[in-house]
């Protein structure tokens, strides 16, 4: 799980009921090891200053939920996943594209992702990166491409999994007032006027085929079309 994702449910107030509606348990969550010290920093400066209420996301609430999860640390690898790790990295530093790029924290988690399916175990990688996934399926690697198919689930289709599961009602109330949280939710959700739900389904539909199209079928398949 990318940090994206993590501050997004966490805001939110979704992150259990994402658990829920994948069926995860919660002690197979796996974290970047940067997240705790990339965001709890902030907070302790925050603290000394009085924390500013505008924050658009709840960075508290995620440290809380994550202080117990495991951690992945390229530190940890096998050659194998580091040989992944570099060729990913590598990608990046020569196309020098801001749009088309892997960042390190979502090549390590893209290298254990992979690493973990060589071994014929079902692991998802739930990132809010897009660029990311359009990065690595225009990269030409291929092997990595393949395994990763089906395997990973973006934003978009969390959010539409909870309204499936828990109703349209309770998911909007929890979204359409954060509206700093996510840009493209706050579209999605209306923004001087809440969208109704019809609306809003069809334009997640709408982002995650285009999402599933560009990146060569890297999301799992849901919806089912």
């Amino acid at each position: 799980m990318d940090n994206d994702i993590i501050l997004k449910l966490a805001t939110y107030d979704l992150f259990k009921n994402t658990l829920q509606s994948l069926d995860i348990e919660e002690n197979k969550l796996k974290i970047l090891d940067t997240f705790k010290y990339k965001f709890d920093q902030p907070i302790k400066r925050k603290r000394r200053k009085k924390a500013n209420n505008s924050e658009k996301h709840d960075i508290q609430k995620a440290l809380e939920i994550t202080k117990n999860y495991q951690i992945i640390s390229d530190k940890n690898f096998s050659n194998f996943e580091l040989d992944i790790y570099t060729k990913l990295t590598n990608y990046s530093k020569i196309t020098q594209d801001k749009n088309n790029e892997i960042h390190p924290g979502e090549a390590k988690l893209i290298s254990y992702v992979y690493y973990l399916n060589q071994q014929e175990n079902d692991n998802y990688l739930l990132t809010g990166d897009k660029n990311c996934l359009r990065a690595l399926s225009n990269s030409g690697m291929t092997d990595i491409i393949e395994l990763l198919k089906g395997k990973i689930w973006c934003l978009e289709q969390l959010i539409l999994k909870n309204i499936e599961q828990f109703g349209f009602d309770l998911i909007q109330s929890k979204i359409y007032h954060k509206k700093d949280c996510d840009t493209n939710l706050k579209l999605i959700f209306g923004y001087s006027q809440s969208a109704s739900e019809n609306e809003v389904k069809d334009s997640l539909n709408s982002e995650i085929i285009r999402l599933q199209k560009e990146t060569k079928n890297l999301l799992y398949p849901y919806p089912h079309y």
